[in-house]
């Protein structure tokens, strides 16, 4: 059996994270033996089958606070050490997946010259991803040296468009659903609860919502808002929260494994970001049925996902005032909300885990066959 290496820079709480252990656990590791390459010295917070190996290229947590460039050669050796032991213990590597900046910068520094398929994943905005000037010369430099190509939006995929070589080996592929999202039955609004679920941080702009609903909160006073995740916004929050005289209604909830019930019976699902890759918490809102507002923010995966005023509401980026609306119109209406939900699960359809998969299987096979013949080409 080959072996099927993903690299990426921890298995802590993400979504691209929670996207690699899913597809190992519920598809790869019944068609290889997986490995996952970890930058971090973090132990992964996501279960994983117990056929799968988890490797660290750090060997202490704080190891990740070194100096970028120090750290950068540090894990570029290790890496290097790390993959041809893996290849010389475990047998034959079919693909190495790579997903997010930094580990795709480190693969791709390697040598060209191995036996099997670098495929790269992209997996948010890469106009803030590769903003700094550092990171877009790496880019630039770097990506072409890969041999496929994942991105979850079209629009994604486009910046890429002044390498031929990107476009023409790239594939889009939406993050699949988790099975728990699939065949909900229709649901009731059991809970006046206005939820979001993300990391409290700028990207994802959770101060905005706590104004939008402190503005929209003298006609909904029944209403509150849970926030789901943690991070460096907390205690702003907190004291936003405060100022506005709703520590009763605005309630930051922490991180949570139970999304399906945490989220499956609130009255609205908000996603107020400033950018995004394919949102993860916007889609599972979306099959459980969950009226969802959400902002049109770059790189397409909220548009991707949303028909607007079908089954969600998009509104710009940074407009408090129209998020409050649309959060409002919702609220005044729920029959319309709630036919919207029943339509938001149609998704569910498209996002399917086995569907998403084959289409990973497909081009990782690509990638292969086109690898193992151009060596042939050479040997010849």
């Amino acid at each position: 059996m080959e072996q099927l290496i993903f690299l990426t820079l921890s298995l802590t709480k993400g979504g691209a994270e929670r996207v690699i252990c899913n597809m190992c656990n519920e598809h790869f590791v019944k068609q290889y033996r997986v490995t996952i390459i970890s930058l971090m010295a973090a132990e992964p917070e996501y279960d994983l089958n117990p056929d799968i190996t988890v490797l660290y290229v750090d060997k202490k947590p704080e190891q990740y606070r070194q100096n970028m460039a120090v750290r950068f050669a540090r894990r570029r050796k290790g890496l290097a050490s790390l993959l041809k032991k893996v290849e010389h213990e475990g047998g034959r590597i079919g693909a190495l997946i790579s997903f997010l900046p930094e580990p795709n910068f480190l693969i791709t520094s390697l040598s060209p010259r191995r036996g099997y398929p670098v495929i790269i994943s992209v997996r948010n905005d890469p106009a803030k991803e590769y903003a700094s000037k550092v990171r877009h010369l790496l880019m630039k430099l770097l990506y072409r040296r890969a041999d496929g190509y994942v991105f979850q939006t079209r629009e994604a995929r486009d910046y890429f468009s002044f390498s031929t070589h990107i476009i023409k080996n790239s594939a889009v592929i939406p993050n699949p659903l988790g099975k728990e999202f699939l065949d909900v039955p229709v649901r009731a609004f059991s809970e006046k609860e206005i939820v979001s679920v993300g990391r409290l941080e700028p990207q994802k702009a959770p101060l905005l919502l706590i104004h939008a609903f402190a503005g929209i909160h003298a006609e909904f006073p029944e209403y509150r808002l849970l926030f789901y995740g943690e991070g460096s916004l907390r205690e702003e929050m907190q004291e936003e929260i405060k100022k506005a005289g709703l520590d009763e209604k605005i309630v930051l909830k922490g991180n949570t494994d139970r999304i399906r019930d945490d989220v499956g019976q609130a009255s609205l699902f908000v996603l107020p970001s400033v950018y995004e890759g394919m949102p993860n918490a916007l889609m599972e809102a979306m099959a459980l049925g969950v009226p969802c507002v959400a902002t049109d923010c770059p790189c397409g995966g909220p548009r991707s996902l949303i028909k607007p005023g079908e089954n969600g509401i998009l509104v710009p980026v940074g407009d408090e005032q129209e998020l409050g609306r649309a959060m409002a119109d919702l609220l005044r209406n729920l029959p319309k909300a709630a036919l919207m939900g029943r339509r938001a699960q149609e998704i569910t359809k498209e996002l399917a885990p086995e569907r998403i998969y084959q289409q990973w299987d497909g081009l990782i096979e690509a990638k292969k066959n086109r690898k193992q013949a151009a060596g042939n080409e050479g040997n010849g």
